[in-house]
């Protein structure tokens, strides 16, 4: 049966764990090929869809490869026998389809395709209602994943839409108008109409009007309508009100980052503070965020038929931002024998936060420790970048003088990362020059800065007292560029990509055949 909650969250289908950017346009170094493997095919699709007496219904489904190898030559099909879905379910195939199946090509890795079919159930469908089998294969049959959509009519209900809105590209700092349209394809109508929109941090929805309040839940805000949406009636945002999404001044980029829109019911709004919260603000004075009729229908229970399609997704596509990645280098100063411990590591002057780290990138910085010291000491957020892998399991272990440290979280403007490293002073001829380089990714246009020394100062009599420690070092002039070897990086494991996607929207399920 239909899945329903109390949590505003999780009926929009985007929490916060699921709400995520993706970095495009960072080039990783060129890695060996992985030898070939099935494709990790995944189907998104309702598990259960629900109509009302003589309504038809739209049900999209996504095709989506979610693993690392290409798929070519894809085939879905209708049925897993070939046959015809059960006539009572008044089933229309997707454009270009016959009724038992179309080929659907080719999915890079991470792709996804979508396509949309049509049921208008009879009255003979019997009331635990039917199921129509989805099998994605390739055209040799050699694989096949597949999953079932259960089909039911009921009597009566409301049943509300929200159209789905194409992505927007956004310039950090600005806002857009947010094309909202909701439509009850029930035959029932719904005495008042709540709207909840959410989005990663820096996407915001700034509001100005007193029936919309702020959730942090989300985050995002929830706006309460007073009005009934007729059977066959289609919602807008009135031009006179626009509500509007906006990029924050320091958003990373280049990256896509996911929002989302759902359309809510208010006849539970009791079991649901935020719902509550927002129909106590809306009898406040105030200007009033306004929808507006766009289509009515003739057309004179449940209280919601269908959630999956009560929301949508989109990408709020943001360009480059520049983050300056400056490198800090420090010296270990003192008298031989002596142990003293710096602190080199990388500062962002802004503007932009930095992006988070992706599959083909990750804020760090190489770092290469002067000869004439012994270390003792690694920071837990370095590893040895010398022969072999390095492994993170072993934090603070010693082994060589070159390292590989990475940020551990994004950097706004202003914010530095720091690594220590402890060494006892044995020789004062440095014939290897110390040096931390830092990778700041597509953001970093300034590399004049992204090297900085590391050295060895020998003092006399009772010492200094060792390096400053403070990270106040300052940029490496013609310092040697290299970037950070992210091949490494990733065999380590400490990769964590979230991405923000219609797979809570739509019930992902993965079936063997």
């Amino acid at each position: 049966m239909a899945i329903r909650t109390n949590s505003l969250a999780l009926r929009l289908a985007l929490p916060i764990a699921m709400i995520g950017l993706t970095a495009v346009g960072a080039a990783a170094p060129a890695q060996a090929a992985a030898p070939a493997e099935r494709p990790t095919i995944e189907i998104a699709v309702p598990e259960r869809v629900v109509t009302t007496a003589g309504a038809t219904k739209t049900v999209p489904f996504e095709v989506v490869n979610a693993g690392q190898t290409a798929a070519t030559g894809l085939v879905v099909d209708f049925a897993r026998t070939g046959a015809a879905v059960d006539p009572r379910l008044g089933f229309k195939p997707p454009q270009g389809c016959t009724a038992t199946g179309c080929p659907a090509g080719d999915l890079a890795p991470g792709a996804r395709k979508t396509l949309t079919f049509t049921v208008a159930p009879t009255a003979e469908l019997p009331a635990a209602g039917a199921s129509i089998d989805l099998v994605v294969r390739d055209a040799g049959g050699e694989w096949r994943e597949s999953t079932s959509v259960t089909v039911v009519r009921e009597a009566s209900g409301v049943d509300l839409e929200t159209a789905p809105i194409p992505d927007i590209a956004l310039v950090a700092g600005e806002s857009a108008v947010l094309p909202i349209s909701v439509r009850n394809n029930g035959n029932q109508p719904t005495e008042g109409v709540g709207l909840a929109l959410a989005g990663h941090r820096y996407i915001t929805f700034p509001s100005k009007y007193s029936n919309c309040v702020e959730v942090k839940e989300l985050p995002g805000v929830v706006c309460v309508f007073n009005l009934t949406l007729a059977p066959g009636a289609t919602f807008g945002m009135s031009p006179s009100t626009p509500l509007t999404i906006a990029a924050d001044p320091a958003t990373p980029g280049p990256a896509n980052y996911t929002a989302g829109v759902a359309a809510l019911s208010l006849e539970d709004e009791e079991n649901d503070a935020a719902l509550a919260a927002a129909t106590k603000a809306a009898r406040k004075p105030g200007a009033k965020l306004q929808l507006e009729p766009a289509a009515r229908s003739l057309a004179a229970g449940r209280d919601e038929l269908n959630e999956w399609d009560n929301s949508t997704s989109f990408l709020v596509k943001v360009p480059k931002n520049p983050a300056d990645s400056v490198a800090i280098g420090d010296d270990f100063e003192g008298k031989i024998g002596d142990t003293r411990t710096v602190k080199v590591g990388f500062r962002n002057d802004g503007p932009a936060t930095v992006l988070p780290r992706s599959k083909s990138w990750i804020h760090a910085a190489k770092v290469r420790i002067p000869s004439g010291l012994k270390l003792t000491k690694v920071d837990k957020l370095c590893v040895p970048n010398g022969d072999g892998e390095p492994s993170w399991n072993s934090p603070g272990q010693v082994s060589g003088h070159d390292y590989l440290c990475v940020a551990a979280k994004p950097l706004a403007a202003g914010e530095r990362q720091l690594f220590s490293f402890t060494a006892k002073i044995e020789d004062g001829e440095n014939e290897d020059k110390g040096t931390i380089t830092v990778d700041g990714g597509v953001q970093d246009s300034k590399t004049t800065n992204n090297a900085a020394k590391i050295e060895v100062k020998l003092t006399t009599g009772g010492g200094s007292g060792g390096g400053s420690g403070d990270g106040s070092g300052g940029s490496g002039g013609g310092l040697a560029i290299t970037g950070a070897p992210t091949g490494r990086i990733a065999t380590a494991g400490m990769l964590l990509v979230l991405t923000g996607t219609l797979a809570l929207v739509l019930t992902r399920r993965r079936r063997p055949a």
